[in-house]
């Protein structure tokens, strides 16, 4: 079994961050049951969904077009 850290959040959303993976999942990227040794809880964080957006400064500089290009 690989080992994880079972984060919350102070938004309520909860995150699994592996820590350490097992043997089997070196080798073949297959996903066993998980393994829960720490639990954190981040009191003053918001996940990363929540936290909201920041763009560096030079961000408005830049000439965005839609989404949606189609080239010919």
């Amino acid at each position: 079994m690989c080992d994880y850290t079972q984060r919350e959040y102070s938004c309520g959303h909860f995150r699994w961050i592996a820590s350490k993976w097992c043997r089997d999942y070196t080798i073949t990227h297959k996903r066993c049951q998980p393994n829960v040794t720490h639990f954190e809880y981040r009191q003053e964080e918001l996940c990363g969904e929540c936290k909201p957006k920041t763009y560096p400064p030079w961000e408005s500089m830049i000439k965005r077009t839609s989404k949606q290009q189609t080239y010919l």
